[in-house]
């Protein structure tokens, strides 16, 4: 299988968010390349938590605009989240009480996902956050946190 490549065609369309999935595609990409060439043991930890934590932060933002936009697949694109992440986080707790390791299947699963997931459903989330701020949604400008809510910044 090949690596994903994060093209303008997968840019989502918010800065904090953009920069989210470039990172969780190299990692992807990396756990990949390590499964492929039998090495995930190295660094399997580490780019693990990484895409723990990355997902983490990508889905709070993604789930603020679906709010704030009434997106009307909310509830669906909201559950894959919490699928995800349900699994990341329970392979996560396996690696390390059970001391198991990453295998090709599942580094492909994950790879699979994160690309159909990019592809269908954050596409059509980034179309109707773009019609969302047509009809003119709210957006703070950076990307930092504020008030304890995430301010997102948008990009073309």
């Amino acid at each position: 299988m090949h690596p994903l490549s994060f093209t303008d065609d997968l840019k989502f369309g918010v800065a904090v968010i953009d920069s989210q999935h470039r990172r969780m595609v190299k990692i992807v990409n990396e756990l990949l390349g390590a499964a492929l060439d039998r090495t995930l043991g190295e660094a399997e930890d580490r780019l693990l938590d990484e895409l723990v934590h990355l997902a983490t932060l990508n889905f709070r933002p993604e789930e603020e605009w679906m709010r704030r936009c009434s997106y009307e697949r909310y509830d669906v694109h909201a559950e894959s989240h919490a699928h995800l992440l349900n699994e990341l986080v329970e392979l996560r707790a396996g690696m390390a009480t059970r001391h198991e390791h990453l295998n090709r299947k599942v580094v492909l699963f994950v790879r699979r996902w994160l690309e159909n997931h990019l592809v269908h459903s954050d596409r059509d989330l980034a179309e109707a956050i773009r019609l969302c701020l047509k009809a003119g949604a709210k957006v703070s400008s950076g990307s930092r946190k504020r008030s304890g809510r995430t301010a997102l910044k948008r990009v073309t």
